[in-house]
Parts: structure tokens; C-alpha cells; sequence
């Protein structure tokens, strides 16, 4: 008898132990479902809204800024993206938010114009006048100029060294350059998000998933051992100082004159009215922008971009005026040794001593040496075509073609 009963109980903890084995597989199994679940969701979500990205580039030239576009995906109702073109200084910015059963996950992507191949190397207005050429000047690719051409020049001591005037074609220009998109300058200096008066901040960090910040400040700022990144802007009415133990990435800077410190080294998006200034061996990362724009009332200065030795600016570089003065035109001043690689657009004079990698369109050039100054001249200057094909510039000009992806923002 006492076998018997050994042997239920034995019995019996065999079946708990089995049922407690069997509930808990079961118990597994479903969670490790939801689980699952919820990992494709979370896929799904983030593969919907990369795709919306996708769909605000392909369709931008149709989108208006700042008026979000809804679309419901696989038109079951049930996964739906939101997605938003908005300006960040000379770009645009790309947002997409998907839904999917209570869930969302967003992806912001900024844009710009891609580098096209009917794109010229050089654009050079046709004041009836040619280009003369000194030293070890190179100018490759697709060249439009005015109709008297290029012409061998000797001066400082040196002969033009090419074999060839242009390495590349060469066509007549007409009498004004491209145009810029309309409203570029306004839409340009069009900025949102909080406005808070600057107090000198050492560190600042705003994602572009969160409302930006604009900054004001009535006075000089000096930037020094500082971080700033996102969106952000920092408006000055005077002037700002960067030197080069600051940090910065993604942010726009905006003042009357700005000064860059040799050594800097950073990404970020410039804009000033009458200077902006780096000294030798700045370096400005991709997608950097330096944009001078002249306001419409006359000023007698001399406005200009100052671009130091051995200095490097990879992005887009511009000086616009909305009131010309033939008598101080603007200028683009590019030293020995500097790099530009992207795009300068100058409505003014440029000073080409350096590189520009990609394309320069200018109403004329000039040059100033130790001792006299010259009228479309270009001595020991490099216009170059060897520019990366995804590279991505500022939508500077009107274009029909899709907008092309830059980076994604955080």
C-alpha cells in the first residue's frame, strides 16, 4: 500500500514538473512571438519612414516648406507616413515620421542639389573682354567664357606653362550669370524654433528632432572652447569671433562680420552682410557653407570672403548682392595653397590664387600682387574637374531635378 502511494505521489510530481515545463514552453513561445512581433513592427517603421525620406526628395520640387504631406502606405490604413520639407540655411531638410499601431519612428535627412555632369567647371560673364592666363593655371572641364576666349599672359615673371588653353570644352557665356532661385536670400534667413537671448553657452546640443533654437545677440561674440551642435542658429548684430579650440557641427552662424581663427576646424553654415574672414589653415568639413549677402541698401565697403593659406572649404561657398555697387563690386578672395571643393557662385569679382575643385561661376576675375593689380587675370590657379559624383552642393540654383541626400541628422 505504501508503494502504491509512493508511487502517485511520484506520479503526480512528475505531472506538475511536466505541466510546469509544458506551461512555461508555451509561455516562451509566446513571448518570444510578441517579441518577434514587435521587432518586424519596429522594422517596418523604420523601412517606412526611410522610405517617406525617399519620397520628399523624389517629390520636393511639388512640396511646400513647412506644410507636412500625409500618406497612407500599402493603402490599408494601417502604416502612414508624415512627411516635411524645411530649410536649414542654404538646404533643405527631409522628415519623415511613420505610424503603425500606435507606434512612429521618425528619420531626418539633410539635401541638397546633386553634382550633374552638363554642370560647367567655370561660368565667366562675357564682358567682351578675354581671360588672360599666367604660370602654372589649369583650367579642366566643361568651360563656359566669354567669346574673345583665353589669351597667354606674362606677368610676375612668368609665362603661361599650359599646352592647352582649356583641358576640356569650351563654349561662349552670356552676358549675366545663372540665376539663383527666387527668394533664396529670404528663405535662406528664414529661421524658427525658440528665440532666447545668447548667454554665452558652452555646450549646446539640440537634436533636429526637437524644436531648434534660435539665439540673438545685439553685440560681439566671441566663440572660444565651446560645443555646438544641431539646429541651432546664432544671430549676431555685430560680429562673431570663432576660434579654434571651438566645436562645431550642423549649426548656422549669421552676423555683419564674421572671423575664423587659423586652425579651426569644423562644419557649420556661415552668413554675414559684409565679411566673412578665415585665416590660414582653417579647415571647414562637408557640408560647409560661407554665404555673403549684400543687403539692398549701398554701403561704401568693401564686401568680401576672405579665404586664408592653405585653408580648405568643402561645400558651397557664395557672395550675392540684392543692390550691386559697380564701383566696390563683391569679392571672393581665395589665397595660395586654399582648396575650395563644391561650389562658388560669386555676383561680384573673384581673386582665384588657389584650387576650386567643382565649379566657379564669377562676373570676372581679378589679381592683386606685390606689385600691381590686374583685370581678369589668373595666375598659378587651379579649376579643376574631379569632383566625387554624389557630391551635393546648397540648392542654390532652380532646379527640376530630384533633391539628393546629404546626411542623416540625429
Amino acid at each position: 500500500m505504501r508503494l502504491k502511494s509512493s508511487s502517485i505521489y511520484y506520479a503526480l510530481f512528475m505531472s506538475l514538473i511536466i505541466s510546469l515545463f509544458l506551461g512555461g514552453m508555451i509561455l516562451f513561445s509566446s513571448v518570444s512571438k510578441q517579441f518577434s512581433s514587435q521587432l518586424a513592427l519596429e522594422d517596418r517603421l523604420i523601412q517606412n519612414a526611410q522610405s517617406g525620406v525617399q519620397y520628399g526628395l523624389a517629390n520636393a520640387n511639388e512640396m511646400n516648406f513647412n506644410s507636412p504631406v500625409e500618406l497612407d502606405l500599402f493603402s490599408e490604413q494601417i502604416d502612414s507616413v508624415s512627411i516635411t520639407k524645411t530649410k536649414w540655411g542654404a538646404y533643405a531638410v527631409i522628415s519623415s515620421e511613420a505610424h503603425a499601431k500606435k507606434k512612429s519612428y521618425s528619420k531626418t535627412a539633410l539635401a541638397g542639389q546633386i553634382n550633374e555632369a552638363n554642370d560647367p567647371n567655370l561660368y565667366v560673364v562675357d564682358y567682351g573682354r578675354p581671360i588672360s592666363l599666367s604660370g602654372e593655371t589649369r583650367i579642366e572641364g566643361k568651360c563656359l567664357a566669354p567669346e574673345s576666349g583665353f589669351k597667354r599672359a606674362y606677368i610676375e615673371g612668368k609665362n603661361y606653362q599650359g599646352d592647352m588653353m582649356v583641358y576640356g570644352s569650351l563654349s561662349s557665356s552670356e552676358k549675366s550669370l545663372p540665376s539663383v532661385t527666387e527668394n533664396f536670400s529670404d528663405d535662406l534667413l528664414n529661421f524658427s524654433g525658440l528665440i532666447e537671448k545668447w548667454d554665452n553657452q558652452d555646450s549646446i546640443d539640440i537634436s533636429f528632432a526637437e524644436q531648434g533654437k534660435h539665439f540673438i545677440d545685439d553685440n560681439f561674440v566671441s566663440l572660444r572652447n565651446v560645443y555646438l551642435k544641431g539646429q541651432m542658429v546664432l544671430e549676431v548684430k555685430d560680429s562673431i569671433f570663432v576660434s579654434k579650440d571651438s566645436q562645431l557641427d550642423q549649426v548656422i552662424l549669421k552676423s555683419k562680420v564674421i572671423y575664423i581663427e587659423s586652425g579651426f576646424v569644423g562644419s557649420a553654415q556661415f552668413f554675414a552682410s559684409e565679411r566673412i574672414v578665415l585665416e590660414d589653415e582653417v579647415v571647414l568639413k562637408y557640408p560647409s557653407v560661407l554665404g555673403l549677402m549684400e543687403g539692398e541698401t549701398p554701403i561704401e565697403k568693401q564686401n568680401k570672403i576672405e579665404i586664408g593659406k592653405r585653408s580648405r572649404v568643402l561645400g558651397t561657398v557664395f557672395a550675392l548682392s540684392d543692390n550691386p555697387n559697380f564701383r566696390l563690386p563683391i569679392q571672393i578672395d581665395i589665397s595660395k595653397e586654399s582648396q575650395i571643393v563644391g561650389l562658388v557662385y560669386c555676383q561680384g569679382k573673384t581673386q582665384l590664387k588657389g584650387t576650386v575643385n567643382g565649379s566657379l561661376y564669377t562676373q570676372k576675375f581679378y589679381l592683386e600682387t606685390a606689385s600691381s593689380k590686374y583685370e581678369n587675370h589668373l595666375l598659378d590657379a587651379q579649376i579643376l574637374d574631379d569632383l566625387p559624383e554624389n557630391f551635393v552642393y546648397a540648392s542654390l540654383f532652380q532646379s527640376t531635378n530630384p533633391l539628393t541626400q546629404l546626411q542623416w541628422l540625429d
